[in-house]
């Protein structure tokens, strides 16, 4: 019972950081889908992605690791695959 207790607060913590990262990936897909009305603004959204998952390898390097390594993985498949579904039904 103490190590699932023990366990309990670890794996809260590295949810709450693949959750924060994923909030960000779907805010500012929903702006580039809904706001911004531009025929190259799918290139906007993917150096936002990519950028998001550099930031999420250094900080990687520094704190957290496993839990940055991981929501930079998610956010790379669900990032670039939700961007070329939501864009190429567009046109």
């Amino acid at each position: 019972m103490d190590e699932l207790q023990k366990q309990a607060p670890v794996l809260n913590r590295k949810m709450i950081v693949v959750g924060i990262n994923l909030a960000v990936l779907v805010a500012y897909t929903i702006y580039f889908r809904t706001a911004a009305h531009q025929e190259l603004i799918i290139l906007g959204e993917a150096v936002f992605i990519g950028l998001q998952v550099v930031l999420c390898l250094i900080l990687a390097i520094f704190v957290y690791r496993k839990e940055f390594l991981l929501s930079a993985g998610l956010v790379l498949l669900i990032g670039f695959s939700s961007c070329w579904v939501v864009f190429a039904n567009t046109h």
